[in-house]
């Protein structure tokens, strides 16, 4: 058992759950819906995480773990979220792309398509009957 130091408090505790403590993580998840109603009323304003840590009296560490654990996203100035889902779209494409260019199948090699016993025994074969 791997024992680690929680990033928020400072105790230690078994890695196996991440790098956030059970009670740490408890705290954040009652953090969340608050936080995000706060952020549903005040929708037309931008934040940043010193401003929502500030405006709700919330450490900056326990509302930079919403971010990194998913509660929150972060869009970037000028990126609508729609934007941003078509880049990671794209660059999954062009990725798997790339891996089925490096494949055997891919770069038209003459035994592509032939399943193995056809690549190591042939198909001109005949049989002794």
């Amino acid at each position: 058992m791997n024992l680690i130091t929680c990033k928020l408090c400072g105790r230690l505790f078994s890695s196996a759950r991440g790098k956030i403590c059970i009670a740490c993580l408890e705290e954040v998840d009652g953090m969340y819906p608050k936080v995000r109603e706060y952020l549903r009323d005040h929708s037309q304003e931008s934040f940043n995480l010193e401003r929502i840590s500030e405006d709700m009296n919330f450490d900056i560490r326990y509302v930079q773990a919403l971010v990194e654990l998913g509660y929150l996203d972060r869009a970037l100035p000028g990126e609508t979220p729609d934007e941003e889902e078509k880049k990671r779209k794209q660059l999954l494409l062009n990725e798997l792309q790339a891996s089925l260019n490096s494949s055997p199948m891919g770069r038209g090699d003459k035994t592509a398509g032939k399943m193995y016993g056809q690549q190591r025994y042939g198909t001109d074969r005949k049989s002794n009957s």
